[in-house]
């Protein structure tokens, strides 16, 4: 396994203090940039907008630092953002380790180390690294039960709590990419121990299914009060199972199986479908939902505005339409949150995104910064 240090991956307390970090896509000079601000609601404490040129998707986010699967040069790359803008500081070779950017998902283990699971060649694999070393500390593989050579495994993602791994996944028999054959309609789980992973147990529902998918684009899934909920995606853009509801389920991370008495159907699959579940604190969530009167064509999911964000919560399990404009479905990062509020960007038609910030207690909304371009995502730069 090749190994390549430039630098140390070590934060650079030297640079300008800036709080977030907005990545967005300008479409007219096909060009992406990083905007540094100190406030998602004061125009004056924009700072400045850097281009960015490494390609590739980013894997994860530690403070100033963003950390970028290159596929084209097959490495992983630690990029440090600075003054001047953003620099390559280390990276580690991947041309000898699998990996499938729209079969992956990222977990946290503890403030610098992260698993990324993937599948390929009709294996689940794993591979641990550290941040800060910019090191592999092991790879191998995750052994989920196998499947028939016709099925593949789609929907995937996966969940770290405590000392256990979930992952959730279903079968679909054809490439997930042609989104023809619908997928099978069961949500399947595999539990493993950590640190270890070691299958230790396997559960299914067939409540709903296709649990994942692009989870490193979007989430699907997230953990409150130790207890999963993941998100099944069923509709058209993804499993092709239509007339399945698109609901939550609620993963016991005590029983290691799911909670029978949950099912938190967020859209019923005949008028409306529901895609990706991000975190806003204090059980909330967002999602977006796709008006199935508006969708005429798989093309229709791609380049239409078909799509409104709801705020899920989960506790009670109530959806509220929040009175923003249609976007289009997208699998991006646009959501951020603190102690009182959650923040969202929405693509405009004019070509800007507009931030906007939700009070959770108030249930309101309020206008804030304006970005050039589609905001793809959002982080916190400061520690």
């Amino acid at each position: 396994m090749a190994l390549l240090f430039l630098l140390a991956c070590q934060q650079n307390t030297k640079e300008p203090s800036y709080k977030y970090g907005l990545i967005s896509y300008d479409s007219l000079e096909n060009k992406v940039h990083l905007t540094r601000l100190n406030s998602l609601m004061d125009p004056k404490e924009i700072g400045p907008r850097t281009e960015v040129n490494f390609n590739g998707f980013i894997l994860a986010q530690k403070d100033s630092r963003y950390f970028v699967m290159d596929q084209e040069q097959k490495s992983f790359v630690c990029y440090q953002v600075d003054e001047k803008g953003i620099k390559a500081l280390s990276m580690i070779s991947m041309k000898d380790i699998p990996w499938e950017p729209y079969m992956s998902w990222v977990n946290w283990i503890d403030a610098h180390t992260i698993l990324i699971g993937t599948v390929n060649n009709h294996k689940f694999n794993y591979l641990e690294i550290d941040l800060d070393a910019m090191k592999i500390n092991r790879k191998g593989l995750l052994n989920v039960p196998e499947t028939s050579a016709d099925n593949n495994y789609v929907g995937v993602s996966g969940q770290f709590i405590k000392d256990k791994l979930f992952v959730s996944y279903t079968f679909q028999k054809g490439m997930m990419r042609e989104h023809i054959v619908p997928c099978d309609d069961t949500m399947y789980l595999a539990q493993f121990n950590y640190p270890d992973l070691t299958l230790e147990n396997t559960a299914q529902d067939h409540r709903t299914t296709w649990p994942g998918s692009y989870a490193i684009l979007a989430p699907n899934s997230l953990v409150y009060q130790d207890n999963i909920y993941v998100l099944g995606q069923p509709g058209g853009r993804t499993g092709n199972r239509k007339g399945t509801a698109s609901a939550i389920l609620k993963i016991d991370t005590e029983k290691n199986n799911f909670d029978p008495s949950y099912n938190f159907k967020v859209a019923d699959g005949i008028q409306e479908e529901a895609y990706t579940l991000h975190d806003i604190g204090d059980g909330l969530a967002i999602s977006s939902v796709v008006q199935l009167d508006k969708v005429h064509s798989f093309e229709n999911y791609m380049i239409n505005r078909v799509a409104n964000y709801v705020v899920l919560d989960l506790k009670h399990q109530k959806k509220t339409q929040l009175n923003l404009p249609d976007v289009q479905l997208d699998w991006i990062f646009n959501t951020i949150w603190d102690e009182d509020f959650a923040y969202i960007s929405v693509y405009q038609q004019d070509g800007k995104s507009q931030i906007w910030q939700y009070n959770r207690k108030a249930a309101t909304l309020k206008k804030g910064v304006l970005i050039k371009g589609a905001v793809v995502r959002i982080s916190r730069l400061e520690k």
